[in-house]
């Protein structure tokens, strides 16, 4: 995706005031103006030293404003999760100016993140929020584009402390995990062996939020946990890894799915094979589509988070990181007033901005979310 260049103040100047400043005022933020009749009567408006400082200064101001741009490395470009981060970062921006847009694969890659980071860190993009499919893989571009000027940070999944200041976290890994263990639990009684479908070894918050469903479980002595598989963040890749889990585990009793959009294609494995509803399922993804497995009762337990939240409030903590309104540290907080989820933010203790709690999605509520 190309970024737009800045835009030129000399094209986008009000006709009247300062740039910025559309008011007819003669005092317009207090910029002088000296007139002095020439010899031949006709007046020649000049401006002062501190005149042409303050209007360049507004100039300067006002591109920085216009053309600020945050930058969300995802983890791929199909998942339609990225699409709701997206539009509640965009809302942000026009709350407070900027824009945002997605860069990422088509598939998942760490190293294809590393690529598109060096090649915003290069462009001199001011912020760049990471959600890393390798936490690790992509530290070392995440330092370079920060020793470039860029401020960096992460979103949805984390890097390794060290290649940011902060993370905006959806809710904390502990829940997510354990609220995906006690609605598979509800469903499938406490007793039985079952299988996790996640994103890919190297997927942070996965990998978080399952050792929290692994711990969750273990209160429950006659529950097995028999195998762990991976569908790579490719729908293709999720349904054969559980058909294959239904031959393997014939006996199978539940499976976790925490991956979007591995989710539903766990569930259409299970339809393909004739155990839906036979095999209790719990998971997390965004409702467009996995909804209808819940309301077939395929999926038992489907459950989520407000990305359009996170993408807002990473909207807002990337761009007060960039303007200097916050330094990154703990203990730094924002407060949103008059936006759409106002209210204050702070980095805790760990270095993350919760945003949220786990959402559960019901047949009554799946129709008031739209992503």
């Amino acid at each position: 995706m190309k970024i737009s260049p800045p835009l030129n103040p000399l094209l986008t100047m009000p006709a009247t005031g300062i740039a910025g400043d559309t008011s007819a005022s003669a005092d317009t933020n207090k910029v002088t103006v000296v007139a002095a009749k020439t010899t031949k009567g006709r007046r020649l408006v000049t401006l002062t030293s501190l005149t042409t400082f303050a209007l360049l200064s507004a100039i300067a101001t006002t591109a920085k404003a216009d053309d600020f741009e945050l930058a969300m490395v995802i983890k791929e470009t199909t998942n339609p999760y990225y699409n709701a981060t997206l539009e509640g970062a965009r809302i942000a921006a026009k709350e407070i100016g900027g824009t945002a847009n997605n860069y990422g694969p088509t598939q998942s890659s760490g190293q294809a993140q590393v690529e598109l980071i060096n090649n915003l860190a290069d462009r001199h993009i001011r912020a760049i929020a990471i959600a890393p499919s390798d936490p690790d893989a992509v530290v070392p571009a995440m330092k370079r584009a920060q020793k470039l000027g860029v401020k960096v940070v992460t979103f949805d999944a984390d890097s390794a402390p060290e290649g940011r200041p902060f993370f905006v976290n959806q809710a904390t890994s502990d829940s997510i995990g354990r609220f995906g263990a006690q609605l598979l639990v509800k469903t499938m009684g406490e007793k039985g062996k079952v299988a996790i479908v996640s994103a890919q070894p190297t997927a942070a918050n996965q990998n978080a939020w399952i050792k929290s469903f692994r711990d969750e479980l273990k209160k429950y002595k006659d529950i097995e946990i028999v195998d762990e598989v991976y569908g790579y963040d490719n729908e293709q890749k999720a349904f054969d890894a559980t058909v294959a889990l239904t031959t393997k585990y014939p006996d199978l009793t539940g499976i976790f799915a925490p991956t979007c959009p591995g989710l539903p294609a766990v569930a259409r494995a299970l339809e393909s094979v004739h155990k839906a509803g036979q095999i209790k399922i719990s998971g997390n993804c965004v409702p467009s589509i996995t909804s209808k497995y819940m309301l077939d009762g395929t999926i038992q337990g489907f459950y989520l988070w407000d990305p359009i939240k996170l993408g807002y409030v990473t909207y807002y903590a990337s761009k007060y990181f960039a303007e200097g309104k916050i330094q990154g540290k703990p203990g730094d907080s924002f407060t949103i007033t008059g936006g759409k989820w106002p209210g204050k933010y702070e980095i805790d203790t760990t270095g993350q901005i919760i945003t949220g709690e786990p959402l559960q999605f019901t047949p009554e509520n799946v129709k008031d979310y739209n992503f």
